[in-house]
């Protein structure tokens, strides 16, 4: 199943796939199950659940959750999270339970991580960094003193 939801703005239009859907009779929620896949302007989110809140008035995605086995992937960088959530408004993605992004070797964990889509930043509460460095190699002057 493929579902395109609506953007009215300029921004990039979201595309779901999964196994099924299910819509609330209001149409103000909409649940995605099994391989779902989320793509937006680069970025590819993946969970077993999704779920997708509107604005009642204007129709827009208001706000996206997922559940169950969450990757979220942008530009050579991996997070993972036990329940993301995106903010369409404010083009972020708010990481908890376990949040945590590897970009090469390097890794960055917390509590919550905000990732601010359009501004390729993000803030990491109660964190922890692990980076790792290439080793240089000693200038030809420092080898001939040793």
């Amino acid at each position: 199943m493929c579902y395109a939801a609506p953007e009215k703005t300029k921004r990039e239009p979201v595309a779901i796939t999964s196994n099924s859907m299910e819509a609330d009779k209001l149409g103000d929620t909409v649940t995605f199950m099994g391989n779902v896949v989320l793509k937006k302007a680069g970025m590819t989110l993946t969970s077993d659940t999704m779920v997708v809140f509107y604005d009642p008035r204007s129709r827009d995605i208001k706000e996206i959750d997922a559940y169950g086995n969450v990757v979220v992937r942008k530009e050579g960088r991996v997070a993972y999270s036990n329940k993301p959530s995106y903010y369409s408004r404010e083009e972020k993605i708010v990481l908890s339970g376990d949040a945590r992004i590897i970009e090469n070797k390097n890794q960055l964990g917390g509590d919550t991580i905000t990732l601010f889509m359009n501004e390729d930043r993000s803030v990491v509460e109660s964190g922890k960094i692990m980076f790792y460095q290439n080793k240089q190699e000693k200038s030809g002057e420092e080898k001939k003193r040793k």
